[in-house]
């Protein structure tokens, strides 16, 4: 009886840190032929990106080295891409998913980043100072909020689980409030809150810029245009959704649910082997 209660102790500990490596370290490539024989020359992104397309859409290719078509793209619509890849004209291409098993690669110019964490830091980083703390007045119980980053548009409730609740890097907006960054807490990542009013769901909407680049006409060495690229100039897109620019979780064509299918799977093959292993050599002994 003892040897089973310890048994199930070890499985159990094992599905955490498994959880807990598959969480923080894994990165999902791509089940795509092009970019398993140039993986060494792919960057990993990881970001959301409306699309920008000339004539109001953009074509998404089989590979950078192919004319072959898999799919069209409407402007405005969003779009998870995960690798982008420099080709010999320097051209960027990105790995763009659908959501519904559909892929391809993308010209990077008909592709905007939305708005996001990843974006404030580039934007503030010299103001973003690694002074880390404890939001005071909050204790285990209390309902705090989050945001994507400081004044964001959306924001998440978090019920803090401890006696404090840390930070890892400060920052002061423009109005003087303080926001302490996080970089994880449960389930949470990359987030903001505000030092000084965690509890306020009401606090001043940062105005992004919403000048994107204009789309060039023709892309060199892309299907169907010439080899001269057009220079671009700068405009402002004025409509609902896309002025705004930042991100709504959920509203993504591609969410990469199958990337959370495949840890799962991957998550329940570890266990059930370490269950069956230690359950052979620990399991039989009286």
């Amino acid at each position: 009886m003892k040897n089973r209660r310890y048994l199930f102790l070890l499985v159990f500990l094992c599905f955490v840190l498994q959880t807990t490596v598959v969480r923080a370290d894994l990165i999902f490539e791509p089940q795509d032929s092009f970019y398993e024989k140039h993986t060494d020359s792919c960057k990993y992104v990881n970001r959301t990106y409306i699309v920008n397309g000339y004539n109001g859409e953009a074509i998404v290719y089989k590979s950078p080295e192919s004319a072959e078509k898999v799919m069209t793209v409407k402007n405005r619509e969003k779009y998870y891409i995960s690798f982008v890849y420099t080709d010999k004209k320097n051209v960027e291409w990105g790995f763009l998913e659908d959501g519904q098993e559909n892929s391809g690669w993308v010209p990077m110019d008909y592709m905007y980043p939305v708005y996001n964490s990843q974006s404030f830091y580039e934007e503030y980083r010299d103001k973003i100072t690694s002074e880390d703390g404890v939001v005071p007045n909050v204790t285990k119980g209390d309902v705090i909020y989050g945001w994507e980053y400081p004044g964001a548009e959306s924001k998440f409730t978090i019920e803090v689980n401890g006696n404090t609740f840390d930070y890892d890097s400060m920052f002061t907006d423009e109005e003087g409030h303080q926001w302490g960054n996080v970089g994880y807490y449960m389930g949470n990542r990359d987030f903001w809150v505000c030092i000084d009013e965690p509890q306020n769901p009401d606090l001043p909407v940062r105005e992004i810029n919403n000048n994107v680049t204009e789309p060039p006409e023709k892309i060199n060495g892309v299907p169907g245009t010439s080899v001269e690229t057009k220079n671009s100039t700068k405009v402002n897109v004025v409509n609902g959704d896309t002025e705004k620019q930042s991100i709504e979780k959920g509203g993504t064509a591609g969410t990469g649910a199958e990337e959370v299918i495949a840890a799962a799977v991957l998550i329940g093959l570890t266990v059930v082997v370490t269950g069956i292993l230690i359950w052979k050599f620990f399991g039989k002994k009286k």
